[in-house]
């Protein structure tokens, strides 16, 4: 994965891989409200588009689709 110069991005980034599948779906959510500024994110959100709960799957798939947009 690229280095993430965006400090904000860099830590949300990094809750995408928390335990907690809440803190996953809100990382991503966050992710998706910044719009752009995260598109250093996409790598990290495609994967989650696989993640074991159905909430933070669609929450990252929203972001992809901000952040192509």
């Amino acid at each position: 994965m690229a280095t993430i110069d965006d400090p904000l991005v860099a830590k949300l980034v990094c809750r995408l891989s928390d335990a907690d599948s809440s803190v996953r779906r809100n990382a991503a959510g966050a992710l998706r409200l910044l719009g752009r500024r995260a598109s250093a994110a996409l790598e990290a959100l495609a994967q989650r588009t696989a993640d074991e709960d159905p909430r933070v799957r669609s929450e990252a798939a929203r972001a992809l689709q901000r952040l192509s947009s």
